[in-house]
C-alpha cells in the first residue's frame, strides 16, 4: 500500500500537523484572539478574517491534526482526514497573503511579518493535494444510487449559480459605476478582487467540476471528488461563519439575501460529504446493536 504512495507516510503525516499548527496559530495570532497580526485591511476585512478563523480553529486545524496524528500511526482512515482541506489551505493562503490593501497608506499593519505562515499552508496545501490523491484506489469508491444523485447534484447546482451570479452582477456594477455605488469595493478593492477572482475562477468552476464527476464517474474520481467537497465544506463554513460576524457587527458590506445562499451551500456541502462518507463512517458491530439497553 506505501508503495503507491507518492510521499513517504513519515513525511505527510508531518506536513498535515506542521499545516494544523499553522492554521491554529493564525487563527490565535489573529484580531479573533490575541491580535497580534494587524492586517492591511478594513474593518469589515478584520470581522471577516474573524469569522474565517473561528471555523479555522474548531474544524479545520483539529482536521489536519487529528488526520496527521493519524497517518503517522499508518491508520489507512487518515486519507478520509487528509483529503478534505488542501485546496482550502492554499485558498486561504493566497486571500490572506495577496488580499491586503499593499498600495494604500491609510491602512497600517504588520501582516507582512507573517508571511511564512501562509506559505506555510500554500505549500502543504499542495503537498497534501498530491499526496491524498495517491492513497486512493477504485476499490475505495462506495456504491451510490443514481437517482439519490442526480437530485442532489441538480440543488447543489442551483446555488452554485446563485452564488455566481451574485459575484458577476457585483462585477458588472463594478465594471459599469467604477464601483461608485458598491462599499466594499471602495474600502477594499484588492480584497475585492482577490475573492472575486478566486471564487469565479476557482471556487465555482471546481463545484460544478465535482458535481459533473460524482454524477458520471465516481468510481474513477471519488479521491478527487472528496478532495472537491472537502473544499466546500471547509471554506462554504468559513464564508458562512463570515456572514454572520459581519451580520451580527452590522457590517454595511454584508451583501443583502447572501447569507441565506451561504448557508443553503454550507449545509448542502456538508449533506454531499457525508454522502460520499457514509458507507466508511464506523458502525457499531451487530453483536452490540444487538444487545439490549439498560434500564
Amino acid at each position: 500500500m506505501d508503495r503507491d504512495q507518492l510521499f513517504p507516510w513519515y513525511f505527510v503525516g508531518a506536513v498535515a500537523v506542521l499545516c494544523g499548527v499553522a492554521v491554529a496559530a493564525l487563527a490565535v495570532l489573529g484580531p479573533l484572539v490575541l491580535g497580534s497580526i494587524e492586517y492591511r485591511t478594513s474593518e469589515s476585512g478584520v470581522w471577516q478574517v474573524e469569522g474565517g478563523d473561528i471555523v479555522n480553529l474548531i474544524l479545520v486545524a483539529p482536521i489536519l491534526i487529528i488526520g496527521g496524528v493519524l497517518h503517522l500511526m499508518r491508520r489507512p482512515g487518515s486519507k478520509y482526514l487528509l483529503v478534505l482541506p488542501p485546496v482550502t489551505l492554499m485558498y486561504n493562503g493566497l486571500s490572506l497573503g495577496i488580499g491586503q490593501e499593499w498600495s494604500d497608506s491609510s491602512y497600517t499593519g504588520n501582516v507582512e511579518q507573517y508571511a511564512w505562515l501562509f506559505l506555510v499552508l500554500l505549500i502543504g496545501g499542495l503537498v497534501l493535494l498530491v499526496a491524498s490523491l495517491s492513497m486512493f484506489s477504485t476499490r475505495d469508491t462506495p456504491a451510490f444510487k443514481p437517482k439519490n444523485l442526480r437530485i442532489y447534484v441538480a440543488v447543489m447546482s442551483l446555488f452554485l449559480l446563485l452564488f455566481a451570479l451574485m459575484w458577476l452582477s457585483e462585477l458588472a456594477g463594478v465594471m459599469s459605476a467604477g464601483g461608485e455605488s458598491l462599499e466594499s469595493y471602495n474600502e477594499t478593492p484588492t480584497l475585492f478582487w482577490t475573492i472575486r477572482y478566486l471564487d469565479l475562477g476557482i471556487t465555482i468552476p471546481l463545484g460544478f467540476m465535482g458535481l459533473y464527476l460524482l454524477l458520471t464517474r465516481p468510481e474513477r474520481s471519488y479521491p478527487l471528488v472528496l478532495l472537491f467537497f472537502g473544499f466546500f465544506v471547509t471554506l462554504g463554513t468559513s464564508v458562512l461563519s463570515m456572514g454572520i460576524v459581519m451580520t451580527v457587527n452590522d457590517d454595511p458590506g454584508a451583501q443583502a439575501g447572501a447569507l441565506p445562499i451561504f448557508g443553503t451551500l454550507a449545509a448542502l456541502s456538508w449533506v454531499g460529504l457525508l454522502y460520499l462518507l457514509w458507507d466508511k463512517l464506523p458502525r457499531p458491530s451487530s453483536a452490540a446493536a444487538q444487545t439490549p439497553g439498560r434500564g
